[in-house]
């Protein structure tokens, strides 16, 4: 039951959460270890893979009806918008890493991540353990529910349903959180929040 209430708080709390974020995490190199697919094969990558990048971070799932592909649509306007000056968009790497490994295999969250944009690259845990300790670092929050009950994974009920927290979060090429954005933040103005960090 403690750890049920947890996740609920986490949820109800993102708000809260998100504006400590940037004071909590300012100063703290973030670290990750997740799979990506690359020419059809699982490759590791972390927080080293993009040397030099802007780092443009969200979490998501496949399944998510209408925040998601929201939050997508607005990080390809964003590049779009970058587009305008390749020398700035070429610093930029975008990551959506999938808070639903249960349903979304590595194949699901790539493809869904390409069909936005091709830079858009998908990212999914390894195992649960793996997924919070990205997800904590973001303080970012995610959780299950079923019949409006809090569940656990990685044992999930079919039909579960998935919440999530919905910000995006930008990172320096030394790993360290430089703004939180929120959500629906139209491409053109995304992008120009991010250009005031890029050389």
């Amino acid at each position: 039951m403690r750890k049920q209430m947890t996740i609920i708080q986490r949820l109800l709390c993102g708000v809260f959460l998100s504006s400590i974020s940037f004071m909590a995490t300012a100063d703290e190199a973030l670290t990750f270890s997740l799979n990506r697919l690359e020419d059809g094969k699982v490759v590791k990558v972390t927080e080293k893979s993009f040397a030099d990048k802007y780092l443009l971070m969200a979490v998501g799932f496949t399944g998510c009806p209408d925040i998601c592909p929201t939050t997508m649509l607005d990080m390809r306007g964003a590049l779009a918008e970058l587009d305008k000056t390749p020398e700035k968009a070429a610093q930029l790497q975008p990551l959506f890493i999938t808070i639903d490994p249960t349903s979304d295999t590595l194949k699901d969250i790539t493809e869904y991540a390409a069909y936005f944009d091709p830079r858009i690259v998908g990212l999914r845990a390894d195992d649960f353990k793996t997924l919070d300790n990205v997800v904590n670092q973001l303080h970012a929050s995610y959780g299950y529910t079923f019949n409006n009950k809090a569940v656990l994974p990685p044992n999930l009920p079919k039909g579960y349903t998935v919440s999530h927290s919905i910000y995006l979060y930008l990172y320096s090429p030394e790993r360290k959180l430089l703004d939180v954005f929120p959500y629906n933040m139209e491409g053109k103005v995304l992008a120009k929040n991010i250009s005031k960090y890029l050389k």
